[in-house]
């Protein structure tokens, strides 16, 4: 990236930009980073000014289809080191996680909950560590990690901001720059009605879809309908579904099973962290050809379902020319912010396990936010 684009960057997450200027003066001398994260180009201002403070950083890929590799080069040209590319396998994403866990760090910063668990399985006592995923928190409940773990993805101002407005604002741009359709009078399918899935339904809608709710809590399906959704079972919707979009944050949510029963024609997307709440396992074994970029159809006897993105988040698709790192400036500075609080002691108080990010972090960031800074 030429200095031209790193202004641009900056000038398009403010929040974080500000933050990090001040940041920058720290001591960090002799503390480690490692990260597990999609790597975009606003990672760019999380990590410059942990950098100019003197932390080494460790980073790797979360996900196969959500690393921008001009970002990757930009970032290991100014010292991180970085283990990352575009489409990697998941034998490299493997490989590229024990990188990250062969040595100890002072700070984890994870998207998915693999780093934290992986680092707690290798003994390491990182002074703490940030989750940002509803699957990631799910990987870690029941477990005894024996490190602090701040969970941001909690934090109202994500909850109401990042999950319920910002996915959907780019998911469908993403659907249409792979696809090439509009959603006009398209039977969507959201499974999952949660934040993410919320705002994604409202968007569709927005867009001229007609959209049918599917989830196992019946307040949400209560939720659905004030919203002008309708609601059905997994298998009714699925048979008469144009597009069928996972939001749940869990595996297998489209597995053999559901698969089974979608209609030919069908195209499916996923905007949970999981790359597998589609099992993109099971319809590999099946005859496929790609289409274009980031789309492939598969032949289930005898008929056509196409799949975005290789199941992965289909908002983050990398390469496709239409990210705004200002929508996730906040939330970037949420990130630069709980990472300063852990390398500075200011979260030594803190017991072990999952905790709330605190509070006046989120508040800071959030004036800003209300002040017009982002």
């Amino acid at each position: 990236m030429d200095a031209a684009e790193l202004e641009w960057v900056a000038w398009t997450t403010p929040i974080t930009t500000a933050l990090g200027a001040a940041l920058a003066g720290s001591d960090f001398s002799g503390r480690t980073v490692a990260c597990r994260q999609h790597i975009l180009a606003d990672t760019i201002c999380i990590f410059t000014p942990l950098v100019e403070a003197g932390a080494r950083i460790r980073l790797a890929a979360c996900n196969p289809d959500s690393t921008d590799e001009r970002t990757v080069a930009h970032l290991a040209s100014i010292g991180v080191e970085v283990r990352a590319r575009a489409g990697m396998s998941a034998d490299e994403l493997d490989e590229s996680l024990a990188w990250l866990v062969s040595e100890p760090a002072d700070a984890l910063c994870d998207m998915g909950g693999d780093l934290i668990v992986a680092a707690a399985a290798a003994g390491h006592g990182p002074t703490g560590a940030l989750e940002a995923t509803t699957t990631g928190l799910h990987r870690l409940e029941g477990l005894e990690i024996p490190f602090l773990v701040l969970d941001w993805n909690g934090i109202a101002l994500k909850d109401l901001i990042h999950n319920r407005h910002h996915v959907g604002v780019e998911t469908w741009p993403a659907f249409t720059a792979i696809t090439g359709l509009a959603l006009y009078g398209r039977e969507v399918v959201v499974v999952g009605f949660g934040p993410v899935g919320q705002g994604v339904a409202a968007r569709a809608r927005d867009l001229g879809a007609v959209v049918t709710v599917v989830d196992l809590d019946p307040v949400r399906l209560v939720q659905a309908r004030h919203e002008g959704c309708r609601v059905a079972e997994m298998a009714a919707a699925l048979g008469s579904a144009s597009v069928v979009v996972t939001a749940t944050g869990f595996d297998g949510v489209l597995g053999e099973q559901e698969l089974s029963k979608v209609a030919d024609g069908a195209i499916l997307l996923n905007v949970g962290h999981s790359d597998r709440e589609i099992d993109v396992d099971w319809l590999d074994r099946h005859p496929s050809t790609p289409i274009r970029r980031h789309l492939e159809r598969y032949e289930l006897d005898g008929r056509r379902v196409f799949l975005l993105n290789r199941g992965s988040l289909v908002n983050l698709t990398a390469g496709l020319g239409i990210g705004a790192p200002q929508l996730f400036d906040p939330f970037a500075a949420v990130m630069l912010l709980g990472l300063d609080a852990i390398l500075s002691g200011q979260t030594a108080d803190l017991p072990n396990g999952v905790q709330r990010y605190p509070h006046p972090l989120e508040a800071r960031v959030a004036r800003a936010l209300a002040a017009g800074s982002g």
